[in-house]
């Protein structure tokens, strides 16, 4: 490629510049990137590591998908009945029905703000849960937990009263 603007310093009796770099009608182009330095890699042998913590990952995942039904222990063949409730300014009261067969449940009451809990025997439970707030929902709930798996078995959602006035 030819240059044809006259280079700074030039010296017509040599033919070229005086620190002797080029001669005037010389261009070499532009030098590319890689000719004033080497990139880093700056991952250097990460890719690999990534790529075994996502294989151990997705292995843990199929291990727990698998075998995590093994770790149940009671059946959903369980029916527990919440047989009445009764619902006030700041209690909920409840009759729930639990199989002779059953063992480890419990009935629990709850919302986004609180939560109360209580064990539940075989046969015919009633109770009452206090110090609730007035003009809220709650959830009224019956579960079991066994090993890691936890089972709800009947479930109601119930509102307090709000008071006149």
């Amino acid at each position: 490629m030819k240059n044809d603007l006259s280079p700074k310093n030039y010296d017509a009796a040599r033919g070229s510049t005086k620190n002797d770099a080029a001669t005037k009608n010389e261009f070499g182009g532009n030098p590319t990137p890689k000719e004033f330095y080497e990139a880093p890699d700056n991952y250097g042998n990460t890719h690999g590591a990534a790529k075994a913590v996502m294989t151990l990952l997705a292995a843990s995942l199929v291990a727990v998908l698998l075998f995590g039904g093994a770790l149940g222990g009671t059946g959903t063949g369980i029916t527990v009945q919440i047989s009445s409730t009764t619902v006030t300014f700041s209690e909920i009261s409840y009759s729930i029905e639990v199989p002779a067969d059953a063992s480890g449940l419990t009935v629990a009451v709850y919302n986004s703000l609180t939560r109360q809990e209580r064990a539940l025997s075989p046969g015919m439970n009633t109770g009452t849960f206090k110090g609730l707030g007035e003009d809220r929902t709650y959830t009224l709930e019956v579960k079991g937990k066994s090993g890691l798996n936890e089972t709800v078995y009947a479930s109601k959602k119930l509102h307090t009263m709000k008071k006149q006035g």
